[in-house]
């Protein structure tokens, strides 16, 4: 049995809490390409092996990060029969690692404009945050978790906070700094001020 397969409700549950939170889809499949969670359609085709797992079978054989803005026209897609038909919109694959060794695969996947734009224009964030939760995954094999996510638990602020610090960094000195900062994390200038002010970063500003 594979070892993601050990913690799938966890799995599940972590799959489900970063839906809710990033308004987006997810799947999550093991090092045989066996969907062990989903959200929304993926949800449903749990225990099944992917048909054309062509960008996820990249990710475990590299051990890289991949984002997809095309599927249906992307280099790795042009193996699959859907290939220029797809009904994915965009996609962020990361691998799940264990002891430096690829054990799955988390995916963040756009079906729609919104999705797309939300899931692209913060796209330095995402990735910073399929990081993070393959490494929480990572964890419950080592030490499993037991009960569901909540937002709390997945520390999102924490992540947001990161990520506004270090565009921030990126900018500073800039003219019109902050402008560009918000640029780069895909808000507005006032949601900024906003998260500046509830994060207590007015100062690095």
């Amino acid at each position: 049995m594979n070892c993601l397969n050990q913690i799938q409700t966890d799995v599940q549950n972590t799959a489900q809490a970063i839906a809710d939170a990033l308004k987006i889809e997810v799947e999550i499949v093991d090092s045989n390409l066996v969907r062990i969670a989903g959200t929304g359609q993926y949800q449903q085709q749990c225990g099944q092996p992917m048909t054309a797992g062509f960008i996820y079978q990249y990710v475990l054989q590299s051990g890289k990060t991949v984002v997809i803005e095309n599927p249906g026209s992307h280099e790795l897609c042009r193996p699959c029969p859907r290939s220029g038909n797809c009904q994915e919109d965009a996609e962020i694959a990361a691998p799940i690692l264990l002891d430096g060794q690829p054990v799955g695969v988390i995916g963040l996947v756009s079906l729609d404009q919104d999705q797309t734009q939300r899931l692209l224009d913060r796209r330095d964030w995402m990735l910073q945050f399929i990081a993070k939760m393959a490494e929480l995954i990572a964890g419950m094999l080592r030490k499993p978790a037991g009960g569901r996510l909540t937002r709390a638990k997945l520390n999102l602020d924490e992540l947001e906070k990161a990520a506004i610090i270090k565009a921030l960094a990126e900018v500073a000195g800039n003219t019109h700094s902050k402008e560009r900062a918000a640029e780069l994390l895909g808000i507005s200038r006032a949601t900024l001020y906003r998260k500046l002010k509830e994060y207590k970063l007015l100062q690095q500003a």
